[in-house]
């Protein structure tokens, strides 16, 4: 089905495992058996630090599952910047990887857009990919 000759694109349904089993399968090859492919999982979580009047920091992350390497991105981390430097951005990243590590996820990236951002994941043991991103093995904590 087309839309002005783009194919129409739809939030997946369960009616939908078959197909993505299917697809799955084609891009995973044998590791991908349909008996044991779980249901796509797909969350996302906002962290904060401090009261509804004075919030000191922010982090927001999402976690996906399509059954092989399950995995988590922090999308936003901000900590005020009169609050930089106290542990905020820590405990929120520990929080986050803690709550990804429980649903299972495998390891988290992140984009890291300047080099002070990317120094602090860096510390926290998360590594270079290509780019701007970083990446870490998660572990619960």
């Amino acid at each position: 089905m087309t839309n002005c000759g783009q194919p129409a694109v739809r939030a997946a349904t369960a009616a939908d495992r078959a197909g993505i089993q299917r697809l799955l399968r084609e891009l995973h090859g044998d590791r991908a058996d349909s008996t044991t492919l779980p249901e796509v999982r797909q969350q996302a979580r906002t962290f904060v630090v401090g009261d509804d009047d004075e919030l000191r920091g922010l982090l927001v992350a999402t976690f996906v599952d399509y059954g092989h390497e399950p995995y988590g991105v922090v999308e936003e981390l901000v900590v005020d910047p009169a609050m930089r430097g106290s542990g905020t951005g820590t405990a929120l990243l520990a929080q986050c990887r803690a709550w990804l590590g429980g649903l299972g996820a495998e390891v988290v990236f992140v984009s890291a857009i300047s080099e002070e951002s990317a120094e602090f994941y860096l510390q926290a043991g998360f590594a270079r990919c290509s780019g701007p991103w970083l990446w870490a093995a998660n572990q619960a904590e």
